[in-house]
């Protein structure tokens, strides 16, 4: 395959706070679109993107940074492989699922009944009962 055949790479990684998917931007931030990435159009680019990935891991801004190979179309990057295009285009489970319903909000520590099991919602949002194991209430 030739050189010349539009396949770049872009540096993508997770982000460690929240785990989402973002990219290396001309300003040196991780973003979470592809818009103003920095794009590796040589080897020696490629390097330097590696080396920026390793380096903002080890500063536990990111995990596991690595190139993806992309495709310029009409100047927008494509991702060759599925799972980046998946990566990029969030969750795959959407709200207009048949049986899909919206995570609930995470529950606060006022809600822990004084028996010392979780509420946590069924299918339907309502209240019931923790599957685990009682906490033990402080004598």
């Amino acid at each position: 395959m030739s050189k010349t055949s539009g396949h770049v790479q872009v540096l993508t990684a997770n982000r460690l706070g929240d785990g989402t998917v973002v990219f290396l931007n001309f300003d040196g931030d991780w973003v979470a679109s592809l818009t103003g990435v920095v794009i590796a159009r040589s080897p020696d680019e490629a390097l330097g993107l590696e080396a920026r990935g390793r380096f903002d891991a080890g500063r536990n801004l990111v995990v596991d940074p690595y190139l993806v190979d992309m495709r310029e179309v009409k100047g927008a990057l494509l991702p060759l492989r599925q799972r980046e295009r998946v990566r990029l285009a969030g969750p795959s489970v959407l709200g207009d699922v048949p049986g899909y319903l919206a995570p609930a909000a995470p529950f606060a520590q006022a809600d822990v009944e004084p028996g010392g099991q979780g509420i946590e919602p069924d299918r339907r949002g309502e209240p019931r009962q923790a599957s685990g194991p009682a906490r033990k209430e402080a004598a």
